[in-house]
């Protein structure tokens, strides 16, 4: 096998395992990795240094599929004003995202702490900013404040949810219900637009 061959090989190997554990990184093991791929934990080693560096090559691929995929369908025939128009169509995508947030909080983490650490133009969090920055499109604003939109709702979600892996209880919302994260995406979405 080539190279490349097998360092793709191998994060396909490791995706699957992580999907089939629900995202919970812990739970794949390095035994898992070699049993199921018939490679050595050497040959692991020399294309990714260690298990941590695959485990978040493969999590960045999963969570940029996840949103560079995202396309809610949400009924908008209804409104004739932009702005509601689009805070509803921002609302009900945030949320969902939101809601993702927390039902993989383990591929997120890693997720948006790498993205912290390594930010480039194409990681996550550019790519979710990207993606808020496009349901603005139909506002009469400046493209530098849509920008900074989007980015506050995006950084804002990121910086919510890793709060409330030590406490998730904060600024009157229960992370912990569906609803209260219902709630801040609809308070976070009017207080920025």
């Amino acid at each position: 096998m080539r190279k490349e061959n097998c360092k793709e090989y191998l994060i396909q190997i490791t995706t699957d395992l992580i999907n089939e554990n629900n995202g919970d990184v812990t739970k794949v093991t390095i035994r898992d990795i070699t049993s199921r791929s018939g490679v050595s934990v050497g040959l692991i080693n020399y294309h990714f240094q260690n298990k941590d560096n695959l485990i978040t090559i493969c999590v960045q691929r999963i969570v940029n599929q996840v949103v560079t995929s995202f396309k809610p369908v949400i009924e908008t025939s209804n409104f004739k004003d932009k702005l509601l128009k689009t805070k509803y169509v921002l609302k009900e995508s945030s949320k969902r995202v939101f809601n993702f947030l927390f039902k993989y909080p383990s591929i997120t983490k890693i997720s948006i702490l790498n993205d912290f650490n390594n930010y480039s133009s194409n990681c996550n969090s550019v790519e979710s900013i990207r993606h808020c920055y496009s349901q603005l499109e139909e506002l009469d604003m400046s493209e530098l404040d849509k920008e900074r939109i989007a980015f506050y709702i995006v950084d804002s979600m990121q910086v919510a949810f890793l709060r409330s892996l030590s406490n998730p209880h904060f600024l009157g919302f229960d992370f912990t219900k569906k609803e209260d994260r219902d709630k801040y995406v609809e308070h976070l979405i009017d207080t920025v637009l």
